[in-house]
């Protein structure tokens, strides 16, 4: 590789406004690939009768989209390091618009399945690139808050696909939804193509520094990084109780406390409200301040604190008590956002996509299987009491402890990355 590289009529420097409306431009394509995925939870209903599918196969469906998404992190993100997120992210965008398309055609459980799990192989590119846009095209010094808000986007994406397509399915069926979802993925791939033009000297320099190695060579690099796997360790303990604890067992964790459906899944979307928010403060806090570690422990605590709180104070008084303390949990968990740029400043410029995979790999996966363990053994056990709940549920706070040894072996004076 020489140092000095052509580059073809770049969007500008860094930091410029060319550079954050690509920004915002990949960031949405992240809202709209988590408004497709959750979109399944408002129609399942509609979805079971239509096709004649039972309730295990649904489930089936849903998680063919997150099994294969997860599996996609890190291939996606070290093909981003290649080729670019302006030549990557349209073309995804638009197969994640087919694959909804494909799926408002589904005729059975296994064209069904096979939509999901295309639509995952295509939204897979949407996180990722956006955090290479910000790495490649912002101020190294404010990475930090764009993945936070890149991060808050995510959350409300999700937020959008569960309220928005409830609204929706009381004028149309779950076909025509698929298919407005469609439509709205094609108009998010003519907005990436747009506004995402040619990268930073910064992104040129990484991208042909990446392309001079081997994939195989570069995943080596990454996974040889400590800073990264543990940033993977951390991601994987917070997401599990995200997506775990909080996409599955918190509600009948309250039921059980005495709370009916209706007031658990209230009280349960405190949690997501709290790692909504989060995200952007800390992101800010950590660039204003030029820390991340720290910050990360203290969100590591705080965790850790609600999570016993909400499993051992006995018999949950007025609402507002598991209120404040789910929302104390979410707000925890939403620190995650920082093992990104923990892990970026660690690795070489031309490995961040791939390190930005390996870190929400490794938390989705976690996540994925801290759903299934906890139901495995309430099957063996055969019985869901509270005293039962309680016990087994305390395998997040277990989680959440290795998180917080993970976190504190982290370098405590990280290199400044170039990146």
């Amino acid at each position: 590789m020489t140092d000095t590289i052509e580059i073809p009529q770049p969007a500008g420097k860094v930091g410029s406004i060319g550079c954050w409306i690509a920004w915002a431009a990949a960031t949405i394509f992240v809202a709209y690939q988590l408004a497709t995925q959750n979109s399944i939870a408002g129609m399942q209903a509609s979805m079971e009768k239509d096709l004649g599918l039972a309730e295990w196969e649904i489930s089936i469906v849903s998680a063919s989209f997150l099994f294969v998404y997860a599996v996609m992190q890190v291939p996606a993100g070290m093909l981003l390091d290649r080729y670019r997120p302006r030549l990557l992210l349209p073309p995804m965008a638009i197969g994640v618009a087919a694959a909804a398309l494909m799926l408002s055609a589904a005729t059975g459980f296994w064209s069904a399945v096979a939509a999901r799990a295309l639509m995952g192989i295509f939204a897979a590119f949407a996180f990722p690139g956006a955090g290479l846009v910000a790495r490649r095209r912002l101020p190294v010094a404010q990475f930090a808050i764009a993945m936070g808000l890149i991060d808050m986007a995510f959350g409300f994406g999700g937020w959008i696909g569960l309220t928005g397509v409830e609204f929706l399915m009381q004028w149309q069926s779950w076909r025509a939804v698929m298919v407005d979802l469609a439509i709205i993925g094609g108009i998010v791939a003519v907005l990436c193509f747009v506004c995402i033009s040619n990268t930073t000297a910064r992104g040129n320099v990484a991208t042909e520094s990446a392309r001079s190695r081997s994939m195989i060579q570069s995943m080596r690099e990454v996974l040889g990084v400590r800073q990264v796997r543990l940033a993977a360790v951390t991601a994987g303990t917070l997401m599990a109780v995200l997506f775990g604890f909080g996409g599955l067992w918190d509600v009948p964790l309250q039921q059980a406390f005495g709370y009916s459906h209706g007031e658990a899944v209230t009280l349960n979307g405190w949690i997501f409200i709290g790692a909504a928010i989060m995200p952007p403060i800390v992101g800010w806090a950590a660039d204003r301040w030029r820390i991340r570690r720290p910050i990360l422990m203290g969100g590591m605590v705080f965790a850790l604190i609600a999570a016993l709180a909400i499993l051992l104070v006995p018999g949950h008084g007025p609402q507002w008590q598991p209120t404040l303390m789910l929302l104390a949990l979410g707000l925890g968990i939403g620190t995650c956002v920082l093992t990104f740029p923990i892990a970026c400043d660690a690795v070489d410029p031309a490995n961040v996509g791939a390190a930005i995979g390996v870190v929400n790999a490794a938390g989705l996966l976690s996540a994925a299987m801290f759903q299934i363990v906890p139901g495995a053994i309430f099957a063996a056990i055969g019985s869901q009491s509270l005293l039962i709940m309680q016990v087994v549920l305390a395998i997040f706070v277990v989680g959440l402890l290795i998180g917080l040894w993970a976190t504190w072996q982290m370098d405590r004076c990280p290199r400044t990355s170039k990146a």
